[in-house]
């Protein structure tokens, strides 16, 4: 159901917004389906809190070149992802959605802007990870084409190809 798509927009994080990005990013992943936490090494429970910092500390340093972005349903952030630019592929990372906006259409419309980026930008991917553990995620990506280009121990690479020769 997409109730939401039309008033969806994109904004770029700003430096001084990068905590609120880490923080959101941070409370999307782990709210997993059915409100559980669903980090690389299972539920998580109170040990989800004694690794926010660490991990907010470690995207700080993953994304410190990539481009950040916020979904926003009017002032409110309903969604995150990062953009890196790749010789041949653009790939989307850390995409999460709001656990009250989850099968709205929200990472679809996600998803098909960053196609948009892509074909602007003359790639002829779009990859992303996803842990083994999301289920939804994994099954979300292939209902929008993403085929497996490589398992890794506790995710899959998935890549889409962007067919440049068509009209946006």
């Amino acid at each position: 159901m997409t109730i939401f798509k039309e008033r969806l927009k994109i904004a770029p994080v700003r430096r001084l917004e990068h905590l609120t990005f880490n923080l959101c990013n941070f409370n999307f992943f782990q709210k997993g389906e059915r409100g559980k936490a669903m980090l690389f090494f299972g539920n998580s429970g109170k040990l989800a809190m004694l690794i926010a910092v660490p991990y907010i500390l470690g995207c700080e340093l993953a994304f410190f070149r990539e481009e950040r972005y916020f979904v926003k349903l009017k002032k409110q952030i309903v969604g995150v992802f990062v953009l890196r630019k790749e010789s041949d592929s653009l790939y989307v990372g850390s995409l999460g959605v709001a656990p009250e906006y989850r099968k709205h259409g929200v990472a679809t419309f996600i998803l098909s802007s960053c196609t948009l980026v892509g074909k602007r930008l003359g790639k002829k991917w779009l990859e992303l990870t996803v842990l083994k553990t999301n289920t939804p995620a994994r099954q979300l990506y292939q209902r929008f084409g993403f085929l497996d280009k490589q398992e890794r121990k506790w995710s899959f690479v998935m890549r889409k190809r962007i067919d440049s020769n068509q009209p946006d």
